[in-house]
């Protein structure tokens, strides 16, 4: 079948063995989240300790914050940072002290 679409490339793969894990989850924001300097590390440490399991890998993040949340997540696996981006623009965020705001995150670990 015809699509427009160009060639689907797959980059990472997980085969169906173990555990793969599907979370929301909520967030808040980093009081020290330092603007564009380059957002926040550490998610994947918070995702280790949550499940219990040294060994598990991010394979997705996905958004999940309310529309009228000002700025949308995005994370970045090489750095493991959490970039909040201004969901207008999609410029990184300026506002250093986020921890008034609950972000909202699909995650998919295994």
């Amino acid at each position: 079948m015809a699509s427009a679409l160009g060639t689907l490339a797959i980059i990472e793969k997980v085969a169906a063995v173990g555990p793969v894990f599907h979370m929301r989850c909520s967030l808040t924001g980093d009081a020290n989240y330092g603007g564009a300097s380059g957002g926040t590390a550490g998610l994947l440490a918070a995702v280790k300790e949550a499940l219990g399991d040294a060994n598990v890998a991010i394979i997705a993040v996905k958004d999940q914050s309310l529309p009228s949340t000002l700025s949308a997540l995005e994370y970045n696996h090489t750095t493991d940072k959490l970039l909040a981006r201004v969901r207008t623009t999609g410029v990184e965020s300026v506002v250093d002290d986020q921890h008034a705001i609950t972000y909202g995150l699909y995650i998919v670990a295994g």
